[in-house]
């Protein structure tokens, strides 16, 4: 049954949550773009309408977790209530998360992190300007920290909770 007249945030759930569905059947190389329109119940038009590649369905997923859990003010002021929701809301999801990461996809969250954190190398200073600062590094070194945490922890089936995983990056 093909979907008609729905919103992108619809749609674009209905693509995520199918390709979730294949994941935990297949392998994500031998997954198509076909059969996930053909799971979502849209027309594979419409899967490229909405995003250009299996990856970006990940990535897109990825992005709107930890943006709804998102609070730029607290990142001056509680680094661990600042990363907190980001481990509580991947924990949320952690059906999706261990198929993302035994697809061998965990290295998408590391371009997510810096979107959290508001860090891209193309707003870091050009060799013109002057030097990057320790904060500058210490952002890097804690978003990379935080990337590597977080991979350990879906080694590891999110065995820790949240708090737990909050509490050790706060502390690192």
């Amino acid at each position: 049954m093909r979907r008609k007249n729905l919103d992108h945030k619809l749609i674009q759930g209905y693509i995520e949550e199918a390709l979730f569905k294949l994941m935990e059947k297949k392998d994500f190389e031998k997954i198509s773009v076909g059969e996930i329109a053909e799971v979502a119940g849209v027309h594979r038009a419409t899967f490229y309408r909405h995003f250009t590649s299996k990856e970006d369905v990940v990535v897109q997923y990825l992005s709107n977790l930890l943006t709804s859990s998102q609070d730029q003010a607290l990142l001056k002021i509680n680094f661990k209530a600042y990363i907190l929701p980001v481990f509580q809301a991947l924990y949320d999801h952690k059906r999706e998360m261990l198929c993302i990461h035994h697809a061998h996809l965990s290295s998408l969250l590391s371009h997510v992190l810096e979107d959290y954190f508001d860090f891209h190398e193309l707003s870091l200073p050009t060799e013109k300007q002057s030097h990057l600062d320790q904060e500058d590094y210490a952002m890097a070194y804690r978003i990379g920290g935080i990337y590597f945490c977080l991979v350990l922890w879906l080694c590891h089936d999110m065995g820790e909770t949240p708090e737990e995983m909050a509490q050790m990056a706060a502390s690192l």
